[in-house]
């Protein structure tokens, strides 16, 4: 046993090497001409030395087809695996250790929405998708057998793309990043072990020193002469109605650009989630990132206009307790009738086993999900403004293509789900910021346990207005932030949720904003890579004025009173911080809820797959800062007083770290505990992890510190949970300065040099260039490729 792993590491860089050998003859062609059936006229693809192609096409036809042709050579076993995740068919290639992950996907339905969504496309977005589905389709047949190692490895070979394809892909991201239902079981549960009053004591709590998007709900203002801000009746309202992304004004930088920031935190993976491209052609000029298996850029900038997103943490999804017939267990009580609901047979193949035939129901509420979330002895149909029709992809392309505020605004009225806040910058110097996504209007209650589904009380009855939603345009202060913190005061007229993150990294946003007049672009960019972790400054202030007796855990807070907050990968303050951190909210809770709960409330969602965290997350810190100042409080006193709980927390802290890196304090590393992985999908089983991974690589940060790298509080300390997955800094003075980066490379070929190539620059803070113009392309240029029509 002793020397299993390192065999498997040593056999693990062999299959590596063999890996990467046998795919760099798949590697994608970049130079030369290609003839390819489908295409108008001749298109250009330029890709430059970091890997981003740049395609000039005479139509956007041919600029869609050419792109989905790239995305198909770069990123086709992503492309695969991602479509066989939203129409519920991973088991037909993996086998029954995917079955669970396909019974979900089959019920909550997203290869039935897309086809739905399909069949009602605009035609401006069916001729953009089904240009992309014959790119790609055109790469199939030009390619034949020569396809990435993983489909050689599986004995596998993908069919030809369809447009449902895409939209089921599409269907399953909108849902991914909407939070809210998962939320109800856990309050649910909490309730029956604890009961409705100790239970409100762990709810969401937004602190009031905390910032909020938009303080006064809504903010319009025009620039004027010499940039004066003059109050104007915005695009819809009358005056006086009143990730991390942020974008600042030429009044507040000290360059005097306008600046948009953004770096959407998600999942780190091999290959990484987003493709950069810029696509030229038939009335489109943008560039940014774009998600493989689907058309368009979703964040970036044209010639006019910059966005950036992050997602908004609006509750707009609701779980219903429904009430079968004994007699018909197909039927539901509605008010007081027995109805039937629709009964859907998923037949799901599963390689080397019979097929498994789910049978899925659907109520006036939405698909009942209790056996596929783990909660079999209720039934639970959630129903989610992810789970309805939508337009949202020609959202994005009327994006794409916008000039000015009013073209956003109108782009941002398409884009149905998910829930996102966007912020917005233009080359005239305006700012601006609009929520998008539906959002319900209940008839009754807040959304925040499952409701009756039997008596009709429970409904929603409209929508928020579109133009009602949180919007500002040149606000008074210069400067828009967004870190999925709390977006409107509490005296906005709707209700939009209780499941916003907790605020720190907007708070450390807004102090460095506030710190002086006007700032610098090298501040700015500073805090793309800022490790200050404000709630960790807290905590071990409360922990100094706490009495503690036994003299090893004493050396812990002289560590933790040292401290400056910083959360650094060397920093071993911070990392007593965050072990620490862990075990004040277990002994706390786990005492009265169990582990399973625990796990649950410190966010631990119910699929590694589809859902791996929900909005309860990150909120740990905001409960034990409050309960340290109410040492008299139940939770506090079930624990043996504040004293003996935090006594007892640094005392398992002092033995675990012991136990994982040794006696010597120098050594308690954060880097030591936490690193940045990126994972293969078939990395997960030795030896192959050595081939395909990257990592762990050292790193800082946690959930609160600006460079967001979070880990699953059930499976510390590795950064397991997301980081900031792509940074753009866009310049809208000088859109030649602008720069990006997105680990951690462009190729899924691990023969290719761009699989990892910026995973080393992302680490260190840096960036490349957003290459706009086409003098500077040519000057970077790594392959020139013309694909002409057959």
């Amino acid at each position: 046993m002793k020397g299993e792993y390192p065999m498997t590491t040593i056999l693990g860089a062999i299959l590596g090497r063999i890996f990467s050998w046998l795919d760099r003859s798949n590697s994608p062609v970049i130079d030369g001409e290609l003839d390819v059936h489908g295409l108008e006229k001749q298109v250009e693809i330029l890709r430059d030395h970091w890997g981003v192609p740049h395609i000039y096409a005479s139509s956007a036809h041919d600029l869609f087809f050419a792109q989905g042709f790239v995305h198909a050579q770069e990123r086709l076993f992503q492309m695969e695996l991602n479509r066989r995740t939203a129409q519920g068919r991973l088991s037909e290639v993996f086998g029954e250790i995917a079955l669970d992950t396909d019974r979900a996907v089959r019920t909550f339905g997203f290869n039935r929405l897309g086809r739905t969504d399909w069949a009602s496309a605009s035609p401006e977005m069916k001729e953009a998708v089904e240009a992309y589905c014959q790119g790609v389709n055109a790469y199939l047949d030009w390619a034949g057998d020569r396809l990435p190692v993983e489909f050689k490895l599986l004995g596998h070979k993908p069919e030809p793309w369809t447009p449902q394809d895409t939209t089921a892909f599409a269907r399953v991201m909108m849902w991914q990043l909407s939070h809210a239902w998962h939320g109800e079981i856990v309050r649910l549960l909490v309730q029956q072990k604890v009961g409705e009053e100790h239970a409100r004591d762990l709810e969401i709590y937004y602190p009031t020193h905390h910032p909020i998007t938009l303080p006064k709900g809504i903010e319009f203002h025009r620039l004027g002469e010499n940039g004066v801000l003059i109050p104007e009746q915005g695009p819809f309202l009358a005056r006086g109605q009143g990730s991390n992304s942020w974008v600042v004004s030429s009044q507040k930088t000290e360059d005097g650009h306008t600046y948009l920031f953004n770096d959407m935190h998600l999942a780190l993976s091999l290959p990484g989630l987003w493709y950069q491209n810029h696509l030229v052609g038939g009335g489109y000029e943008v560039t940014g990132v774009s998600l493989p298996g689907a058309p368009a850029v979703l964040v970036g900038h044209n010639a006019r206009i910059a966005w950036g997103m992050t997602l908004a943490f609006i509750d707009c999804e609701d779980l219903y307790l429904e009430q079968m017939n004994p007699e018909n267990p197909t039927q539901y009580r509605f008010r007081d009738q027995w109805v039937q609901a629709e009964v859907i047979e998923e037949v799901i193949s599963i390689k080397g086993k019979p097929a498994h035939v789910e049978k899925v129901l659907v109520t006036r509420h939405g698909p009942v999900i209790s056996d596929v979330i783990g909660q079999p002895e209720l039934r639970l149909a959630v129903r989610s403004m992810a789970l309805r029709p939508s337009r949202s992809l020609s959202g994005w392309l009327a994006l794409d293509r916008a000039q000015s505020w009013d073209d956003f605004v109108l782009a941002m009225n398409q884009i149905e789900a998910p829930q996102l806040n966007v912020c917005y910058a233009d080359v005239e110097g305006n700012i601006g910021y609009w929520m998008t996504g539906r959002t319900p209007i209940r008839a009754r209650g807040d959304g925040r346990l499952p409701v009756p589904g039997w008596d009709g009380e429970h409904e929603w009855v409209g929508e928020v207005p579109f133009e009602q939603m949180p919007h500002a345009l040149n606000p008074q202060q210069g400067y828009v932030v967004h870190t999925n913190n709390k977006i409107v005061p509490d005296d906005y007229p709707y209700y939009l949720g209780n499941v916003w993150m907790n605020g720190s990294r907007a708070r450390r946003i807004v102090q460095v904003l506030e710190a002086q007049d006007r700032v610098s672009r090298e501040t700015l960019c500073r805090l793309h890579v800022d490790f200050t972790t404000l709630p960790g400054i807290e905590l071990a202030r409360k922990i100094q004025a706490i009495q503690v007796s036994d003299p090893r855990v004493k050396e812990l807070v002289e560590e933790l009173e040292k401290w400056d907050g910083v959360l650094d990968a060397k920093s071993v303050g911070g990392c007593i911080y965050e072990v620490l951190r862990m075990n004040l909210v277990r002994n706390l809770l786990e005492p009265q809820l169990g582990k399973e709960i625990t796990d649950q409330w410190l966010g631990k969602a119910f699929s590694p797959v589809l859902m791996t965290l929900h909005e309860f997350y990150g909120h740990d810190i905001t409960l034990l800062l409050r309960l340290m100042d109410d040492p008299r409080n139940w939770w506090v006193e079930q624990a043996g007083g504040l004293e003996k709980w935090v006594e007892r927390s640094l005392q398992d802290t002092q033995r675990e770290l012991e136990s994982r890196l040794g006696s010597e304090r120098r050594n308690w590393q954060w880097d030591k505990l936490h690193g940045a992985v990126f994972p293969h999908p078939l990395g997960l089983q030795k030896p192959l992890d050595q081939a395909f991974n990257r990592g762990p690589y050292p790193i800082g940060g946690d959930a609160d510190t600006p460079c967001q790298t979070a880990y699953l509080p059930h499976q510390p300390y590795y950064n397991n949970a997301w980081a900031p997955s792509f940074r753009q800094v866009v310049d809208l003075t000088d859109l030649s300065q602008s720069v990006t980066i997105a680990p951690p490379g462009q190729s899924g070929h691990i023969g290719n040099r761009h699989y990892d190539d910026l995973i080393e620059p992302w680490l260190r803070g840096e960036y490349h260039p957003m290459l706009w113009e086409r003098k500077e392309i040519e000057q970077n240029v790594e392959g020139k490729l013309l694909l002409k029509s057959e």
